[in-house]
């Protein structure tokens, strides 16, 4: 996993992201991380622990995070997402 939190990391995820399909761990919380989360994210099948609290992301969670049948844990208060999320996560 990665954890990035608290560093005033700025900027979108990019889609490269999406090449981490074996993350499991994602934390980047109190970061000014901003826009739209990559659909990329989808490929992250394994992940079970995703933290993006407390940055200035937007828009919507990707349809493509229904793979996440793992996921456990998602802290995503504090930013400005709209939506809800897939019903098949977790």
């Amino acid at each position: 996993g990665i954890q990035i939190d608290d560093n005033a990391i700025s900027g979108n995820l990019p889609p490269e992201v999406g090449a981490w399909t074996l993350m499991k761990y994602f934390y980047a919380s109190g970061n000014a991380l901003s826009g739209a989360l990559p659909s990329e994210i989808g490929a992250w099948s394994a992940i079970i622990d995703l933290r993006l609290n407390s940055n200035a992301i937007g828009g919507t969670v990707p349809t493509e995070t229904a793979t996440w049948t793992k996921l456990q844990f998602v802290w995503l208060d504090g930013n400005a997402l709209s939506g809800t999320l897939p019903s098949e996560i977790g």
